[in-house]
C-alpha cells in the first residue's frame, strides 16, 4: 500500500511540475516563407548608353559569394528581373539549388500569384537599388528598408512570413537587413 502512495505522490508531483513547463505550440495549419531580396552585383559603367549591361569580374566573383551565401538556405526558386545584369547575379545560385530563373514584372511586385506561387518556400529574389527594397517592403507590408544607394551591391534583406494557411493571414513575421560582402 505504502508503495502504491509512493507512487501516486511522485506522478502526481511531475505532473505538476511539469505543467508549467510545457512549451506552446504553434499551430499546425501555419506555413513560413523566406524571401531573400539582394541587389544584382556589380555592373559593367564602362559605356553609358548601355541600358543593359553585363557584370563586371567583381560582379562575377559576387555572384559566386551570393550562391555560397545561400548554400544552406534549401533555396527552392529564383527570380531575377529580364536585365543581363540579375539573371547573371542569379545565375549562381539556381545553378546551385537545380532551379530555373524565374521572370518577374518589377511594375508589380508582391501580387498575389507571386505569394501563392511562393508561399511555404525559401526565395532568393534579385532586384535593383530601387526595386530590391521595395519588393520587400511589399512582402512585409511595411516601409522598412530603403533604397540602396548606386555603389552598394552587399545589402540583403531577409523577410520571413508565418501564415495561417487556412485563413491567408500573416500570424508572425520578422525581417532583417543584413550586409554581405
Amino acid at each position: 500500500m505504502m508503495r502504491i502512495l509512493l507512487f501516486l505522490f511522485v506522478v502526481t508531483a511531475t505532473t505538476i511540475s511539469c505543467d508549467g513547463q510545457k512549451k506552446k505550440e504553434s499551430p499546425s495549419n501555419t506555413i513560413t516563407t523566406n524571401y531573400y531580396f539582394i541587389r544584382h552585383a556589380e555592373k559593367d559603367l564602362s559605356d553609358p548608353s548601355n541600358g543593359n549591361p553585363d557584370l563586371t569580374t567583381e560582379g562575377e566573383e559576387r555572384a559566386e559569394r551570393w550562391k555560397a551565401y545561400f548554400s544552406d538556405k534549401d533555396i527552392d526558386a529564383v527570380y531575377s528581373t529580364d536585365y543581363i545584369r540579375t539573371m547573371r547575379t542569379a545565375q549562381p545560385t539556381a545553378v546551385a539549388n537545380n532551379v530555373e530563373i524565374q521572370s518577374y514584372n518589377p511594375a508589380d511586385l508582391y501580387s498575389e500569384d507571386f505569394k501563392m506561387d511562393t508561399a511555404g518556400k525559401n526565395i532568393v529574389v534579385v532586384g535593383h537599388s530601387n526595386t530590391t527594397p521595395n519588393f520587400a517592403n511589399a512582402a512585409l507590408g511595411e516601409n522598412s528598408f530603403k533604397d540602396i544607394d548606386e555603389s552598394e551591391y552587399f545589402h540583403l534583406y531577409h523577410v520571413q512570413l508565418i501564415v495561417n494557411d487556412e485563413t491567408g493571414e500573416v500570424i508572425d513575421k520578422k525581417y532583417n537587413a543584413v550586409v554581405v560582402d
